[in-house]
């Protein structure tokens, strides 16, 4: 045998060996990094996957139209579902704010797309947070008794809304009442402190989550529409 050719011959084999072995080595990390990945419980969603749990979160957050009406019967505003959660609209239609729904969170933005907040629901808490979500504005919950109570962020009580016959009673954190939300005649109506009808609706929506409207210390009326959306939609219409 030519000494050229059977060092060639040898170069080609060992050549052969050594892609086999890297192939088998890759093989192994590939596999030993999927079942790392299982191990630690990391799921991959795809983009179609994330944007259909976001359109099933819109789909659940409002049933329909609800319209809110002064004492004299006129529409002042209202909530309307959208394909990706929910907006608010004065009395003309023009868009006020954009609530828009993603599983167990709501984010708030203006007419410029600018985030004001964001809702968070989590075993029948609510928490409002700043458009960076790094504070803690306020928190909504639930009682044993079933009262429930809002919170500032530094959890001073701000309002305790009491269970009542007619629907609930908002009183301040010194037994003050300041608003009554009651069913009555087909509405829903929010009352204030000398019973005067304030606002109204004929559309389904729980006494709890219009409530949420007579937080005048949320001092942001999209931030109590997006708390209203995401009561309602735990709690009912």
């Amino acid at each position: 045998m030519n000494i050229d050719s059977g060092v060639g011959c040898c170069t080609e084999l060992r050549g052969k060996q050594l892609l086999r072995i890297a192939a088998g080595l890759l093989l192994v990390c590939g596999c030993s990094k999927s079942e790392d990945a299982a191990s630690a419980g990391v799921r991959t969603v795809s983009p179609a996957a994330q944007s259909s749990e976001s359109k099933s979160a819109a789909r659940s957050l409002l049933q329909g139209k609800i319209e809110f009406k002064d004492v004299n019967g006129d529409t002042v505003f209202s909530l309307k579902p959208k394909e990706d959660g929910a907006k608010l609209a004065d009395a003309h239609e023009a868009e006020l704010a954009r609530f828009v729904a993603d599983a167990s969170k709501l984010r708030v933005r203006n007419t410029t797309d600018q985030v004001l907040g964001h809702i968070i629901a989590s075993n029948g808490k609510y928490k409002v947070e700043n458009a960076t979500q790094d504070v803690e504005l306020w928190k909504f919950q639930r009682q044993e008794d079933g009262d429930w109570k809002l919170e500032d962020g530094q959890e001073r009580l701000i309002y305790k809304i009491k269970k009542r016959d007619y629907g609930f009673e908002i009183e301040d954190g010194l037994d003050n009442s300041l608003a009554k939300i009651r069913k009555k005649d087909g509405k829903t109506l929010m009352q204030n402190a000398f019973g005067k009808t304030v606002f109204s609706t004929r559309d389904q929506i729980s006494t709890i989550a219009f409530a949420c409207l007579a937080f005048d210390a949320i001092d942001s009326q999209p931030l109590r529409m997006a708390l209203m959306i995401m009561v309602l939609r735990d709690n009912g219409g």
